[in-house]
């Protein structure tokens, strides 16, 4: 076995135990203090960073309402207020008919999620309300734990090529080990990204439903009205369609129409012209 190869055998393995005894040993500020600070707490939705956990909250939370963009108008300037921001936002149905839904994908800072909530019950009528809190704090732990090892095994073999000298096969399997290395940290802290994101930021799921309207037969007038302009819309909407179909065919039809055209004349100019020498014939 070459030196170099076993310098770096011995760096990664020398990493990997620094690695373990420190992510079992609590830091200030690491993930094992908050464990050990919420040991003696109560957990309570809305303050993970009070009780030291990392915790995901998301929340699904149906509203009836009487105006449907009055309500989305305010429950974005809530969220603004609060910090957060309107993550997704979709709509369906007409406007004015009893049927316009918006769903609504609010992204709100985990400490502030509470106030948002109660403020969303001032919107309108709540019919569906579900919580959820994930706890993410050993994943949290063990990805920074994680990448710790990977950064330190980086290190130590950049080090040892800084030092030593070898063949030129063995600067390239070092130099890939390292890129893998590189590699597998970008990763991890992308995940970690990702992670700190939705532990940072809660998710608050809001669907908006109108009001119902009266039945029909309590506003006889206005639902027979609404019924001629729904029909006048119909009919306008079938006379476009048709006259866009009859555009549409319009290259096929002009040229099929003129070779009926000519075979019909030419038909009948034959026709004349047999009536002719038949008469012809006759006189003679």
């Amino acid at each position: 076995m070459n030196k170099l190869h076993g310098l770096l055998g011995i760096a990664l393995a020398l990493s990997l135990v620094t690695g373990c005894s420190r992510s079992r040993a609590p830091s200030p500020g690491g993930a094992a203090a908050p464990i050990a600070a919420a040991q003696g707490g109560e957990m309570k939705v809305g303050s993970p960073v009070a009780v030291g956990r990392s915790l995901v909250v998301t929340m699904d939370v149906g509203i009836t309402v009487a105006d449907v963009d009055a309500s989305r108008a305010s429950i974005r300037s809530e969220v603004e207020r609060a910090g957060g921001y309107i993550a997704d936002a979709s709509s369906g149905g007409g406007a004015g008919d009893g049927l316009r839904v918006v769903h609504m994908e609010l992204r709100v800072p985990a400490n502030k999620v509470q106030g948002v909530r109660a403020a969303l019950g001032h919107v309108g009528e709540i019919t569906t309300d579900v919580e959820k809190v994930q706890d993410v704090t050993e994943e949290r732990a063990d990805l920074e734990a994680r990448l710790h090892n990977a950064r330190t095994s980086e290190k130590r073999i950049l080090e040892i090529m800084a030092t030593k000298t070898g063949a030129i096969s063995e600067v390239i399997d070092a130099e890939k080990e390292v890129s893998r290395i590189r590699e597998s940290i970008e990763r991890m802290e992308g995940q970690r990204r990702s992670l700190e994101g939705r532990i940072d930021l809660a998710t608050v799921r809001v669907t908006l439903s109108a009001q119902p309207g009266p039945s029909a037969w309590e506003t006889p007038g206005k639902s027979i009205t609404g019924a001629a302009h729904g029909g006048v819309r119909a009919a306008a909407a079938a006379a476009v369609y048709g006259i866009m179909v009859f555009v549409a065919a319009l290259p096929i039809l002009l040229p099929f129409a003129a070779l009926v055209t000519g075979t019909a004349l030419a038909l009948r100019a034959r026709r004349r012209a047999q009536e002719q020498k038949l008469q012809t014939l006759m006189a003679g």
